[in-house]
């Protein structure tokens, strides 16, 4: 019997790490491809992300950065 029990826990083992690795290529990814820069002024970083996800499809986020004095609204995404 406790053989029987010890082939069922690794089965189910191995199942759970099957499932959860099969799962791991279908998440989002590291989102840090530079897609281009939006038109924010001036920038905030909820309206930048949402006009990112406006311009350009791919884009999972958008962030406020400063280029000398300037701050610029860049467009990050995942191509996939």
């Amino acid at each position: 019997m406790a053989k029987t029990f010890s082939s069922i826990c690794f089965t189910t083992l191995l199942l759970v790490v099957l499932l959860i690795s099969a799962e791991i290529p279908k998440s989002k990814g590291n989102c840090d491809h530079f897609l281009g820069e939006a038109p924010v002024y001036p920038c905030k970083e909820k309206a930048c992300k949402s006009v990112c996800k406006e311009h350009y499809h791919h884009a999972c986020k958008g962030e406020c950065e400063y280029h000398g004095r300037e701050v610029h609204c860049h467009c990050y995404g995942d191509y996939h």
